[in-house]
């Protein structure tokens, strides 16, 4: 019989069969293994420090890498599965999902100006999403990108990482490990170390891999990069969230929407985001225009006799599956979604594509609010 606030322990062993091993960090060596019940590969990297008289202090920090991973969910982070500890000899492990390529560093050379592009994007998109649940990563280098066989790009390595506090926004007195030309005012002056000073060092990082390969000039977001290396912090980007909006501006204009079909976009994308207070996880977002169009009919037909619709939970249906907290007041014009589902309408579906990918960014920066689960029962 199960008691609230008992404590449930499985003591079943759990075997993996070695594969071989992936790679040596500062705090720990990584190796592969096959979970043979599911047939799937995992990454596990055991805390082993290089500097003994530091293991205490290296095991605190893998234990807080361990509560920081537990947290994320983003496409273009690793995974973690599961950790096990053993703080009496002060070592433990970490499970995570295994990326079947190479690092930025290792394949930088090989890459095209649309992979950087590509690369680029999901790396902002990463790091907003670490930016919005208060967390630095703090070792921003090619080393912890990871690039799959496929394309897709990682971000990997939280053994510098912090969970910053509620009243807390920096990362003080991290030594940086990976070399730019100088460092952003706010830690030559202050000491600080900022979600700020992650936009600066991840600039620098695509600007030094890409101009060690070809003309930066010709990268789609120079104009970009050369704003989030800004020594001054009054001069760069205030948000990874700044960044991604740039970035997905940047993306219209190159497909030759006219300015009045960025405006139409741009109210609606903006009311309906404004409308939502949070997301729960987990929660996924539509990708098929053609689904958004029809529902779009369905949703002004119901309010065709009104001038906000009357439920904005209605709307943001059409573009999200998942739970959500929203604001109840009607706010939303019912003109402002008819002039959005005329331009849909009216575009090829390339085009509706791109504009309903931009609106997946700006929903993809509404705040997560995770919920505790009861598991295993």
């Amino acid at each position: 019989m199960l008691e609230e606030g008992a404590t449930i322990k499985f003591n079943r062993e759990k075997t993996f069969k070695y594969m071989k091993p992936l790679g040596k960090g500062g705090t720990g060596d990584t190796h592969l293994f096959l979970d043979e019940t599911t047939g799937m590969k995992f990454a596990i990297k055991k805390y082993v420090p290089k500097e003994s008289s530091e293991t205490e202090a290296y095991y605190r920090r893998f234990v807080d890498e361990i509560k920081i991973m537990f947290r994320l969910t983003h496409p273009n982070i690793v995974r973690i599965y599961n950790y096990y500890l053993y703080p009496e000899v002060k070592t433990g492990f970490i499970q995570m999902e295994f990326i079947q390529g190479r690092t930025l560093e290792n394949i930088s050379v090989n890459l095209s100006i649309a992979d950087w592009e590509n690369i680029f994007e999901k790396m902002v998109s990463a790091f907003r999403y670490l930016e919005q649940h208060g967390i630095l990563h703090r070792d921003i280098r090619p080393a912890n990108i990871m690039i799959e066989d496929n394309g897709e790009a990682k971000l990997i390595d939280f053994g510098f990482g912090k969970q910053l506090d509620q009243d807390d926004y920096s990362g003080a007195s991290i030594l940086l490990n990976w070399p730019v030309t100088e460092h952003p005012e706010e830690i030559t002056l202050e000491g600080l170390y900022t979600h700020q000073s992650e936009i600066y060092f991840l600039g620098w990082l695509f600007k030094k891999g890409i101009g060690g390969c070809m003309d930066i000039d010709d990268f789609k977001y120079a104009y970009i990069i050369d704003k989030m290396i800004s020594a001054k912090p009054s001069d760069r980007y205030k948000s990874f969230n700044d960044v991604s909006f740039d970035i997905s501006n940047g993306i219209l204009d190159n497909f030759n929407f006219t300015l009045e079909q960025k405006k139409i976009y741009q109210k609606f994308s903006m009311a309906l985001c404004d409308s939502i207070n949070y997301f729960m996880d987990p929660r996924s977002l539509q990708s098929d225009s053609s689904l958004v169009l029809k529902q779009l009919s369905d949703v002004i037909r119901k309010s065709v006799l009104e001038d906000y619709i009357q439920n904005n939970s209605i709307l943001i249906d059409v573009f999200v599956d998942g739970e959500y907290s929203y604001l109840t007041k009607s706010t939303i014009p019912v003109e402002i979604i008819r002039e959005f589902y005329k331009l849909m309408n009216g575009l090829d579906y390339y085009k509706r594509q791109i504009i309903l990918d931009n609106i997946n960014v700006r929903l993809s920066s509404v705040r997560i609010k995770y919920t505790e689960t009861n598991i295993p029962f």
